[in-house]
């Protein structure tokens, strides 16, 4: 019985320790985004992310766990899963904020990461296209249709051709 009551009150010592709200999550992951430690930033993003999904920190919050898995700042998982993560995280983002100045950006790296990162070259043309199609007079249309005629390329392979052009 003294066992049960020794695990119970640590449970709701430890449950009831963790009232961090979205504002200090937020305000701690730009702390140490300010001071360069990126992946306990990363830590701080992501829980305002998967916590407070109605916070007005959130859109903020989602763009910077896509900008910092892209970065590969946690160095405790592989490659593929961060940029997997940052793929998510820019997907939502411009599911959710079709019309935000920066939802171009986040499909424009969809495409990228896939193309360059994961050399998925099927998802990033459907990425660059659909990017295409919603935003064909942004200013980085012309990068994305360079990528659609590059993809799969190698780097000389890109050269080859625009000197032949």
């Amino acid at each position: 019985m003294k066992k049960i009551l020794v695990v119970l009150t640590f449970i709701v010592l430890f449950v009831g320790c963790s009232t961090k709200t979205d504002k200090d999550y937020f305000a701690e992951a730009n702390a140490k985004l300010e001071a360069k430690e990126y992946s306990i930033a990363l830590v701080n993003f992501q829980k305002v992310v998967d916590e407070f999904p109605e916070s007005e920190h959130y859109k903020f919050a989602l763009l910077q766990t896509g900008e910092l898995n892209h970065g590969l700042v946690n160095k405790e998982i592989s490659k593929e899963i961060s940029y997997d993560r940052a793929i998510k995280a820019y997907t939502e983002y411009h599911s959710k904020y079709p019309d935000d100045p920066k939802a171009p950006q986040t499909l424009f790296m969809v495409g990228f990461i896939q193309a360059n990162e994961l050399g998925n070259i099927e998802e990033a043309k459907t990425a660059y296209t659909k990017f295409l199609e919603l935003y064909p007079n942004s200013e980085m249309a012309e990068s994305a249709q360079s990528e659609i005629d590059n993809l799969g390329l190698a780097p000389d392979e890109i050269l080859l051709k625009k000197m032949a052009n």
